[in-house]
């Protein structure tokens, strides 16, 4: 009888773990969706404010790019890719670190989560 109840209890902690590992990997993808889909709410302000905050200027700003982009070689493509890339990256870390105190609590699990 009493090595039934620390096979319980084992296989209970056992699943609490994996339930608490479910829980922050939940935790840490909603908060990383939230940061990148933030980081794309920067982009897309950005060409807002370039397009004097109307949806024709937006739209404007957008075909300018694509048209340049497409006339573009390949060289000044990958030129394009790379600056754009950085630039996003550097908007991803910078929101990310503002937000660091709900990175930091995703990792806090509570017995009972409200």
């Amino acid at each position: 009888m009493v090595r039934s109840r620390a096979r319980r209890s084992a296989a209970a902690r056992r699943k609490q773990a994996a339930q608490d590992l479910l829980v922050i990997a939940l935790r840490l993808s909603g908060w990383l969706a939230t940061s990148a889909l933030a980081t794309l709410g920067i982009a897309t302000l950005f060409f807002l404010v370039l397009g004097g905050f109307t949806l024709d200027g937006l739209m404007l700003q957008l075909d300018n790019l694509a048209s340049r982009f497409v006339a573009a070689d390949a060289s000044r493509r990958g030129q394009f890719a790379a600056i754009s890339f950085g630039v996003m990256l550097t908007g991803f870390v910078l929101i990310a670190f503002f937000r660091r105190a709900s990175l930091i609590s995703a990792f806090f699990v509570a017995g009972d989560d409200q």
